[in-house]
């Protein structure tokens, strides 16, 4: 039984779209061992026919038979392990891996083959030792001359003890002395083994050969044996057996070679990872924040609460509203069993939230006038300090926001015991029907020095130039200022405060509403759900916060901004794997000759590409790790920004616990959702460019 048989082979190429035909109807069968040439000039289809031995090239048409198996029937497998096991190349121009050494050269197919590191390389030692070239174990192949890359080359065809070397032209590069001893070492091994060589040199062939075969254009012309050898009986297949642990080898190779690139791809990815942290860390945080933040607002204690009612206009699509003071009876029907809800009588037509105001004897332009309550200021954990400024319960005594100071263009330092002067004046009119009087008025003005107690620091979004008051110290103001031509009118004294309660709840000095203060600031997300809920149908009770209105249209922005981020984060992250993916394709472009060679020494497609794939998932876990520890730092320095700027207390909080049952379980889901982002990135590219042409890349240049 023949090593190989061919039958009728033929190998056609197309060559700007015309077809040409390298092999033509060749019929040839190849002992078990001996040293055979095939001769004739170039372009007659020599090393095509020793391409389609080693399964590099498919025939177009024919049958090739290797131990009696069809070689175009081959899977990936097999093919593999028909490279591994059973051939070995020796190229014109040797073909070894520049980056390696030369002892990591040799030894490669046998960590290819699963053999140990230490044994691969003791063996690998063994054949230098024996070919005399030890002293070159530790050189890189780059440094070598020719005649030593030739035998390197050799050496590491040998090493797998195949069954045939493929040899291209294996002295063609090397002076006669070179020549001399690669042949013999090639004759040496042909007494055991089939050694099928490619050759221009007549001279050594005719010296070496035991058959010479002579081709032109395409075609077999003569065939004939020099000296005899019987086919040795076929040793039994061995199983081959494969690892993958060589591909570290390249790996670091390709690290070392392209420093830029992974300096660059580690950057791109790190920055990457702190985006994504950094805005995980956001969303995570908005809701708690957004709950701080609108604790950091007193205004959150205030608000009104008033009666609606519709007309419809005769002939008119149209309606109109109309708000007046609620009844008690009304207000227990909407807010019963809310104990965290004080009603009290609406002060703002004697007490203007928008008064005159000057400082240093010029107006301020834009400020109001809030009323806090004693229950909520007691209470009140954020701002524990503002409680000792209104003990005394004295009207003058206010609190100012840091708005407020930046419209009057006064430093925060110098804020405490600064005075306010506020005015304000307005009339009241009673209608008496009387014909003798028909209404009496009376004239109400002020004049208030107050006085700054002290600052705080609000939550700034919306927000506006705002001061504070006691309630309770107007309201005992009130009751002791009295609308004397009123009293004279009734025969009793009258005072403001009186007046407003006795006032009709469709009149302005009702100001159309009651105040009604939040006693608690732990109950605020309580009580702004409760006005979500009245503002969200036609009622007839309607609560006005201006703190709710901040609140609502913060979280609008928030969530809309979340939204709007956590796309930005994807297409971010996205872009991210895209760079390394296309980093790695231009490592795998550049380096289609290495992948060639290691396909042709038996590696799998599957091997090769965890060599650029292990490249990317090292730099994505490095980068994970410096963009989490980086993270910490930036949402530290970010969160003290946002704090300073916009009264925002941790904004930013990294899910660092626990997430969806798992300890860690945010930052352990990042890493294997890049990992796995990293292996499409980096395979699919590869993918698309795997059947690239091995003989091509092996050709020389």
């Amino acid at each position: 039984m023949f090593l190989f048989s061919l039958t009728n082979v033929t190998k056609k190429f197309k060559v700007n779209n015309t077809s040409f035909c390298a092999v033509n109807n060749v019929t040839l069968n190849l002992p078990s061992r001996g040293l055979v040439s095939i001769v004739g000039k170039s372009g007659c289809g020599k090393s095509t026919l020793l391409s389609l031995l080693s399964g590099i090239e498919k025939a177009s048409n024919g049958t090739i038979l290797f131990n009696n198996k069809r070689l175009s029937k081959f899977n990936k497998k097999q093919l593999s392990k028909y490279r591994l096991r059973d051939t070995s190349m020796v190229y014109q121009h040797y073909n070894l891996i520049d980056d390696l050494t030369v002892v990591e050269n040799i030894a490669l197919p046998l960590l290819i083959k699963r053999i140990s590191k230490r044994k691969a390389y003791k063996r690998a030692d063994e054949y230098l030792n024996q070919f005399h070239l030890s002293s070159l174990s530790k050189q890189n192949v780059r440094t070598l001359s020719g005649g030593e890359k030739q035998r390197v080359a050799i050496l590491r065809a040998l090493i797998i003890d195949p069954k045939v070397i493929l040899c291209d032209e294996p002295t063609g590069a090397l002076d006669e002395k070179n020549s001399l001893l690669i042949m013999d070492e090639l004759k040496k091994i042909s007494r055991s083994k089939l050694v099928l060589m490619v050759s221009h040199n007549l001279n050594l062939v005719k010296r070496y050969s035991d058959r010479i075969i002579e081709m032109k254009d395409g075609t077999i012309i003569s065939d004939n044996e020099v000296s005899h050898f019987e086919n040795n009986e076929e040793k039994q297949e061995s199983n081959v057996r494969y690892s993958s642990s060589w591909t570290g080898l390249l790996t670091k190779k390709l690290f070392k070679n392209n420093i830029l690139k992974s300096i660059f791809s580690f950057v791109s990815l790190t920055v990457g990872f702190i985006s994504i942290f950094i805005g995980f860390g956001f969303i995570n945080g908005s809701q708690k924040s957004q709950s701080n933040a609108l604790k950091k607002n007193l205004s959150i204690c205030y608000s009104t609460i008033s009666e609606t009612s519709y007309y419809s206009l005769a002939n008119s699509p149209l309606e109109f509203k109309k708000n007046i003071r609620p009844d008690s009876w009304l207000i227990d029907e909407y807010l019963q069993d809310i104990d965290y809800v004080e009603i009290c009588p609406n002060t703002n037509y004697f007490f203007s939230p928008y008064p005159n105001g000057y400082f240093n004897d010029e107006q301020i332009q834009n400020f109001e006038m809030i009323p806090l309550n004693d229950k909520f200021i007691n209470t009140n954990s954020v701002y524990p300090r503002i409680a000792g400024d209104f003990i005394d319960n004295s009207l003058t005594n206010v609190v100012v926001n840091k708005e407020f100071l930046k419209e009057i263009n006064l430093d925060e330092n110098e804020a405490k015991n600064q005075e306010i002067l506020i005015s304000y004046q307005s009339s009241i009119t009673l209608y008496t029907n009387d014909d003798e009087q028909p209404f009496i008025k009376d004239d109400f003005s002020y004049k208030l020095n107050l006085k700054i107690c002290d600052v705080i620091d609000e939550f700034s979004f919306m927000n506006s130039p705002k001061i504070y008051y006691s309630y309770e110290a107007l309201v005992s103001v009130l009751k002791n200022e009295y609308l004397s031509n009123i009293s004279q009118y009734k025969g009793t004294s009258v005072s403001v405060y009186d007046y407003i309660n006795d006032s009709n709840a469709d009149s302005p000095e009702s100001s159309y509403s009651s105040f009604a203060f939040l006693n608690s600031i732990d109950k605020c997300e309580e009580y702004f759900s409760l006005i979500e809920r009245i503002s969200g149908g036609e009622e007839r009770i309607q609560i006005e916060s201006n703190a709710y209105t901040i609140s609502d249209s913060y979280k609008t922005f928030i969530s809309s901004f979340k939204d709007a981020l956590f796309f930005f984060l994807i297409i971010g992250a996205l872009g991210d794997v895209f760079i390394l993916g296309m980093i790695s394709l231009s490592n795998f472009l550049e380096n289609k000759k290495q992948s060639a060679i290691l396909t042709c020494l038996g590696a799998r497609s599957s091997s090769i590409s965890s060599i650029y794939l292990t490249y990317n998932c090292v730099i994505t876990t490095i980068a994970f790790i410096s963009g989490f520890l980086f993270s910490f730092i930036a949402q530290s320095s970010l969160n003290s920004f946002i704090d300073s700027k916009f009264g925002l207390d941790h904004l930013i909080q990294i899910p660092t616990g626990n997430f969806l049952g798992l300890k860690f379980g945010f930052m352990i889901i990042v890493l294997l959702a890049s990992l796995i982002c990293t292996f499409l990135f980096t395979l699919l590219p590869i993918l698309a460019y795997k059947n690239f042409s091995i003989s091509n890349e092996l050709r020389d240049e």
